[in-house]
């Protein structure tokens, strides 16, 4: 893998494009960094694909190191820190997953909101200038689609895009109303 910043921009993203690099990262005994902004790491399909890649899952596991923010300023305090640490960092590689999902918050007001992401990318390059970093995102829900800006400014700083279109043979599930009764 190449440095530079890759974003995978999707409502579902398969983990195949996710945890294989992950996995892959983890083989070059070096430990890989994730920041996890959306609740979204599983340490299954990593062992998964080192055993694909005939890599022992332990070990590869043992080099993954997880970082997980609920706020965008932990999100955001994070990234600063590695990337400060970046001159005396061991590491083969970077995943941001979910790098937007707490800044979409509506709490956070939008300029605030703005200024944080800029700061991320900023950390980001700085990380990435040294290994490759992966970000992922997933669009905003219905109620936070004024945060789409975020995404836009997010693709303008980034190296590489892949934006995942639905797959329409599969729609996403719908919660079914449940109708409680008496029961007279």
């Amino acid at each position: 893998m190449e440095n530079g910043i890759a974003l995978i921009c999707g409502a579902e993203i398969p983990s195949g494009l996710i945890f294989k690099p992950i996995a892959q990262l983890a083989g070059s005994g070096q430990p890989v960094y994730v920041v996890d902004g959306d609740n979204a790491f599983r340490s299954y399909p990593i062992a998964r694909y080192a055993c694909d890649l005939k890599l022992d899952p332990r070990l590869a596991l043992a080099q993954v190191q997880v970082s997980r923010a609920f706020t965008c300023y932990q999100l955001a305090e994070i990234v600063e820190r590695l990337s400060h640490r970046a001159e005396t960092l061991r590491c083969a590689g970077i995943v941001c997953l979910g790098l937007l999902g707490t800044l979409y918050d509506e709490d956070v007001a939008w300029p605030e909101a703005q200024r944080l992401l800029r700061e991320v990318i900023a950390h980001l390059k700085v990380l990435a200038g040294r290994w490759p970093a992966i970000v992922t995102v997933r669009p905003p829900s219905a109620k936070a689609q004024n945060r789409l800006g975020l995404i836009q400014l997010l693709m303008q700083e980034v190296d590489v895009v892949r934006i995942l279109e639905p797959d329409l043979r599969y729609p996403r599930t719908v919660q079914i109303p449940l109708r409680l009764s008496s029961g007279t």
